[in-house]
């Protein structure tokens, strides 16, 4: 899908930095929903047109925000018109929720186990936090994202290289306790 506001910046050679806050925060909402339907997409699954209706109605937002501060207007007043949570949950529910089709072509849902759920919780605490930064010390880890600590605590082994990978990211221990996250 390619995104208004994306143009909107390379055409007038901006940087998403000097952007208004209202932009940015909208870019970031984007990039949240974009995040989570990749994570649906290696599912195998395709996202609603329901979900690419209200993407597409942020990104018109983001890009009338662009413009009112290319030409020092206020006329996009409104508030972005989804919220980016609930984009994403309805998403996540989405992945969690498998329908197969039984011989009575009756659909059940199909639970994720334990370890599939964790990885879903680890994998989202990371989307947050490369946005940030990708150089993090264990106490940042334990503060940022509490399940990639714990497994990290619960699976360290001193001497021998230590992290977590998961489809989307790695957090690989670098030095004592300092790790890096990349995207994978």
């Amino acid at each position: 899908m390619e995104l208004k506001y994306k143009q909107a910046i390379q055409n007038n050679n901006l940087s998403v930095g000097e952007l208004p806050e209202d932009a940015q925060t909208g870019i970031d909402n984007i990039n949240d929903v974009l995040r989570a339907l990749n994570m649906l997409e290696k599912k195998g699954k395709k996202p609603t047109a329901k979900t690419l209706r209200k993407l597409k109605a942020m990104d018109k937002w983001v890009h009338y925000e662009i413009l009112d501060y290319l030409h020092d207007t206020d006329k996009n007043v409104d508030e972005i018109p989804h919220d980016s949570d609930e984009i994403v949950d309805d998403i996540k529910d989405d992945i969690k929720t498998d329908t197969t089709t039984t011989n009575d072509d009756e659909k059940k849902p199909v639970e994720l186990d334990d370890h599939t759920k964790l990885g879903l919780k680890i994998e989202e605490g990371f989307s947050k936090m490369i946005s940030e930064k990708s150089e993090w010390d264990i106490e940042e880890i334990r503060k940022n994202n509490k399940p990639a600590y714990d497994l990290l605590f619960d699976t360290y082994e001193e001497d021998e290289e230590n992290g977590i990978t998961t489809s989307n990211y790695s957090l690989i221990e670098q030095e004592d306790l300092s790790y890096t996250l990349k995207t994978t």
